[in-house]
């Protein structure tokens, strides 16, 4: 699929990328990973049969944990989080594209589940760039959406004639696309281009090759 006639190189090494994460998600996550932290540590102490947690100056009751409850507590938080990360894509664009975003990523990670078993998620790092992505188009057209086997987000618009662009969301920074698009002195011809980039520079250097906002967007 992503195999081209022209390459754009890979953009080493990548700038971070941040975020803007709702006060109650950030501190639920923050719980959950303090949480996790504490475990682990504790865990790492053969002598030591259980934990004590403090939240707020409070003294919870003693709990045991093994490995298994820490890969549960893990998978929960996970869970958790891609729910949340959902939501936020609900609410990042226009309301029945947002809605209809999704609805089809609660769909997948529903087939997902099944096909894979329930400890099986959509990647939590490349939800989060797709949503800096689509935040960047809020006028895009519904797209096409699919997952790969290991989870990660896929989109992809297609138009006539012959024009294609899709983006697969590799974790929080890296995205490899793909753009096929008539050659503008050779209608019968077709231009394919292919790379890796960063999520928040893809859309320019795709506009730059076609104009790819002008048949993306409503």
């Amino acid at each position: 699929m992503f195999s081209s006639t022209s390459v754009i190189n890979d953009l080493l090494p990548f700038a971070p990328t941040f975020f803007n994460v709702p006060p109650k998600a950030k501190k639920v996550d923050l719980f959950y990973k303090d949480l996790l932290h504490e475990t682990a540590l504790n865990l790492s102490r053969v002598s030591i049969s259980g934990i004590e947690l403090t939240r707020s100056g409070t003294r919870a009751d003693r709990v045991s944990f093994s490995e298994e409850n820490l890969a549960e507590l893990t998978c929960q938080w996970r869970r958790f989080a891609v729910s949340e990360q959902i939501d936020r894509i609900r609410n990042c664009c226009g309301p029945e594209t947002g809605k209809a975003i999704a609805d089809r990523l609660g769909n997948l990670r529903q087939f997902l589940c099944e096909e894979e078993g329930p400890k099986m998620d959509i990647s939590l790092d490349s939800l989060r760039a797709m949503h800096a992505f689509i935040e960047q188009i809020p006028d895009a057209r519904l797209p096409q959406i699919s997952l790969t086997a290991e989870g990660d987000v896929y989109l992809r618009w297609k138009s006539e004639p012959g024009r294609l662009f899709s983006i697969h969301f590799l974790d929080d920074r890296r995205v490899r696309f793909a753009i096929f698009y008539p050659n503008p002195r050779h209608e019968q011809m077709v231009n394919r281009h292919s790379g890796y980039e960063t999520v928040d520079t893809v859309l320019t250097s795709a506009d730059r090759i076609c104009s790819v906002r002008d048949w993306i967007c409503e």
